[in-house]
């Protein structure tokens, strides 16, 4: 596990997230030689980036609204944001957002940066479209309404605690409709991942907390 403080803020980096980063992109790699070789790493450190810089963003705007102070962890599906702190429904709707907020921040500014002057050469190229890619792909996946991610927990604190049961009915509906997308098309790790989503607000049903991701 790696460790260190960014902002004041502690962040744990498990050895899983490194594996999630070969995993997805194992395709560079296998394109061989220097290039391929190149590729990876760019996807690697722009996964990482965009992981981060998304939890940084939900970090803000819990201090932003009153919390003492806040943790990050990255780990094999991801990563969370979390720490002390009481907020109203409004409050809430705004930490939740905040994190696809930053990927489409930083997605914008890749944009920008990308038709500049000297960014004509491939590997600039590629690094500033990656960064573009996942930060898009990223923020437009957290705000699916699936709890625990960030548009479920966004629909949860919309609709009140009084219809929690009608957010698990909506995330188990659409994670499961994914992840048998996901795998009829041969995506093993996006059928996975939505099918533990469903997993998750199928136990919600039964009255049982959520715990991923």
């Amino acid at each position: 596990m790696v460790a260190f403080r960014l902002f004041n803020i502690p962040i744990r980096i498990q050895g899983m997230f490194w594996l999630l980063c070969l995993f997805i992109g194992m395709n560079y790699l296998q394109a061989g030689g220097s290039r391929g070789i190149g590729m990876f790493l760019i996807f690697g450190v722009s996964l990482f980036v965009t992981v981060l810089w998304h939890e940084l963003g939900h970090a803000w705007a819990r201090k932003k609204n009153g919390a003492p102070h806040s943790e990050i962890v990255l780990h094999g599906f991801g990563g969370y944001c979390a720490g002390p702190g009481t907020f109203s429904r409004p409050q809430s709707i705004f930490i939740s957002a905040a994190g696809p907020l930053a990927n489409f921040v930083l997605a914008a500014a890749a944009f920008l940066l990308i038709q500049a002057p000297g960014m004509e050469g491939f590997w600039p190229k590629f690094a500033l479209s990656t960064l573009i890619t996942i930060n898009l792909f990223l923020g437009i996946l957290n705000l699916l309404p699936i709890f625990p991610m960030d548009g479920g927990q966004i629909l949860a604190n919309i609709l009140g605690p009084k219809h929690t049961r009608t957010v698990f009915i909506i995330g188990l509906g659409l994670g499961g409709i994914l992840a048998a997308f996901f795998l009829m098309t041969g995506n093993i790790f996006g059928g996975v991942i939505f099918g533990m989503l469903a997993f998750q607000n199928w136990k919600g049903m039964q009255g049982q907390r959520p715990s991923f991701p």
